[in-house]
């Protein structure tokens, strides 16, 4: 089975996780390079839906108790065949957003509120 590409809002779907968590492993979205992150794998995920209610999955295992399309395929494990979808993931979401919320915040420290504004404006 090769790779499925995919934005990130539907990786979340596929991958059974709350929104802000990594559909590949269980790293704190604040702490991502973490020592003792895991890999997320079916197995993992069918044991916890099984072990827990929905609420403790969500609050503490960052789990929806869904079951993922590719359950039944023993040889298709959704967390290993995810691909990050570079367009959306890195390039727009890392350096885009990073580099706008950066140029803003410079803005309002380099000219004040109401010059930033009207450069933020311009530039948009």
């Amino acid at each position: 089975i090769g790779p499925y590409i995919a934005d990130y809002p539907e990786q979340v779907w596929l991958a059974a996780i709350v929104q802000n968590w990594c559909p590949k492993c269980d790293a704190v979205p604040d702490a991502l390079d973490a020592e003792g992150a895991r890999l997320h794998t079916r197995t993992k995920t069918e044991t916890l839906i099984m072990c827990f209610d929905p609420g403790i999955l969500w609050d503490e295992y960052e789990v929806r108790a869904d079951i993922s399309l590719t359950n039944d395929f023993p040889r298709a494990d959704i967390h290993e065949v995810l691909s990050p979808d570079l367009l959306h993931q890195v390039i727009k979401g890392t350096f885009k957003d990073h580099l706008v919320t950066w140029v803003n915040e410079y803005q309002h420290l380099e000219h004040g509120e109401k010059r930033a504004l009207e450069i933020i404006q311009d530039i948009d």
